[in-house]
């Protein structure tokens, strides 16, 4: 009998959040924020936009001071086509976007616009 290494499970989106807000609370940088955007099943709710990104962020060295994060499991995830037109609107108006999957991706965008110090090694 062969057994097969299984892989870890892929966290789920929210569990993904989750994890970086804290992260940010933990290390975050002084005038910074990163924010869920609570938009999760914009099926034609009051007030909910279907495609809006997961994560608001703001900082100082954040390019334009405001980014969006679009958080996905892992690379299989799909964007939609209602995300794709929220990036293209981002874009148009020079609003940094960036789609992140699993946990460490967004965390190094974080890190990059600097809104989170580095964690020690």
């Amino acid at each position: 009998m062969r057994w097969r290494r299984r892989r870890a499970p892929t966290p789920l989106e929210t569990a993904i959040q989750a994890a970086v807000i804290d992260h940010w609370r933990i290390l975050g940088e002084p005038d910074t924020l990163v924010a869920a955007i609570p938009n999760a099943g914009a099926l034609g709710q009051p007030g909910l936009t279907k495609g809006l990104a997961d994560l608001l962020v703001m900082g100082p060295y954040v390019p334009g001071l405001v980014a969006f994060i679009e958080l996905k499991r892992d690379e299989h995830s799909v964007v939609s086509d209602d995300q794709l037109e929220f990036q293209r609107l981002c874009a148009k108006l020079g609003v940094r976007y960036a789609i992140a999957y699993g946990r460490d991706e967004p965390i190094a965008l974080l890190e990059a616009w600097g809104v989170v110090r580095r964690a020690a090694a």
